[in-house]
């Protein structure tokens, strides 16, 4: 092998070994994530250990939202700002740390509000097949109404504090207008 050939090695390995030293430290997930039954989760070892447990307190406390979110929910993925992605293939909730991390009963309940976004999306594909799915069905004020009534069932069921079951049930601060990239959640 040649230098010019050694050259063009170097700058290819010290990417290679930087990634994984990145991956090795927690601080970049594989693009695969991890699986918890039928949904892939993305994101740094602990935030990848939230979420199972979020999911396991859903799985065990509140079995019908479970079913909804492997149902309807393909990966949840460690991002900046918290949404669900409905019409991903397969659907996608990004969720951000703030919010996985705020307590493990708001990170179920936020995922069980989240999935139920993405069954109302696909409940209107299946009755309009090859239609687009109007934002109105899935996302804005009524849609939230009934995401946040699930998610308030969701949160008595899994035993959350009363002030993450009360903060569900008061709809006054419109966050649902909060273009995604603006939002802190």
């Amino acid at each position: 092998m040649s230098n010019s050939d050694l050259s063009m090695l170097k700058p290819r390995f010290v990417f290679a070994l930087a990634g994984l030293v990145l991956f090795v430290s927690g601080c970049a997930a594989p693009k695969e994530g991890k699986r918890f039954d039928s949904v892939v989760i993305r994101g740094t070892p602990g935030f990848s250990e939230r979420v199972e447990n979020a999911l396991a307190l859903l799985k065990t406390n509140s079995p019908g939202a479970y079913g909804i979110v492997t149902n309807y929910v393909g990966i949840i993925e460690q991002a900046k700002h918290s949404g669900m992605r409905a019409s991903s293939k397969p659907p996608k909730f990004d969720l951000n740390e703030r919010t996985a991390f705020y307590s493990l009963t708001w990170c179920a309940g936020t995922i069980a509000h989240d999935s139920f976004h993405s069954k109302l999306y696909a409940d209107y594909l299946k009755e309009h097949p090859k239609r687009r799915v109007p934002d109105k069905i899935w996302m804005g004020e009524e849609a939230e109404k009934r995401c946040l009534e699930h998610q308030v069932a969701v949160l008595q069921e899994i035993g959350a504090p009363t002030r993450e079951v009360t903060w569900c049930g008061e709809t006054t601060n419109r966050y649902w207008e909060v273009k995604y990239r603006n939002r802190t959640w």
